[in-house]
């Protein structure tokens, strides 16, 4: 049985062996080229010319270039973040200028006050701002998905509400209504803007 790789490297360096790993190795011919072979590439190694680095190792370029390279990848997230919410924002105030440049909207029922034709208009403006928001990602974060799918269910439970009885509702019970629906679309719209903020990983 030949002499392992770690034997050789001992004898090489001049390190104790087994006396009987000594002898074979001296006796054996691929053994005796093998640690030939390893004294050579040792030799080699050594007469290869020594790398220049600046300041050691190098490692503290390294660190640097990694530091710079994650500090421009936030400035590029922050912006792209400050970017979208000013979409938003500029969509949320474009709709409400055409809200309020569009023709005379329809007549609303007597019983209807100027505080429910308000929250109307509040809520015609965040469903513009609801349909501007990116669709929703086919895979999503539990921890938004299920509160916007709450939250889209009130709000069609509200809009029921609001059609089924709209005539013979009361003044202060539709405003309430309404004024739900408002806090509602509201809460959804920042939900889907952090959910479209957010990549699933």
């Amino acid at each position: 049985m030949h002499a392992r790789l770690d034997q050789l490297l001992s004898l090489r360096d001049g390190e104790p062996v087994d006396g009987r790993v000594a002898a074979h190795v001296a006796a054996c011919a691929d053994c005796a080229a093998t640690l030939a072979g390893v004294s050579t590439m040792r030799d080699r190694l050594r007469a290869l010319p020594v790398a220049a680095t600046e300041g050691g190792d190098g490692w503290a370029a390294v660190q640097a270039r990694l530091a710079t390279r994650a500090r421009g990848l936030r400035r590029r997230t922050a912006a792209a973040s400050v970017a979208a919410a000013a979409s938003v924002v500029t969509l949320a105030l474009l709709a409400a200028l055409r809200f309020q440049e569009s023709p005379t909207p329809p007549a609303a029922p007597a019983a209807m006050s100027t505080t429910v034709a308000e929250l109307r208009a509040r809520s015609q403006v965040l469903e513009a701002v609801l349909a501007a928001l990116p669709d929703r990602p086919a895979v999503a974060r539990e921890a938004t998905a299920v509160p916007i799918d709450t939250l889209e269910s009130q709000v069609q439970w509200l809009d029921h509400q609001l059609s089924t009885a709209a005539d013979a509702m009361p003044a202060p019970q539709a405003e309430q209504l309404w004024r739900d629906r408002v806090e509602v679309m509201s809460s959804l719209v920042q939900l889907r803007y952090v959910e479209a903020q957010r990549p699933v990983l």
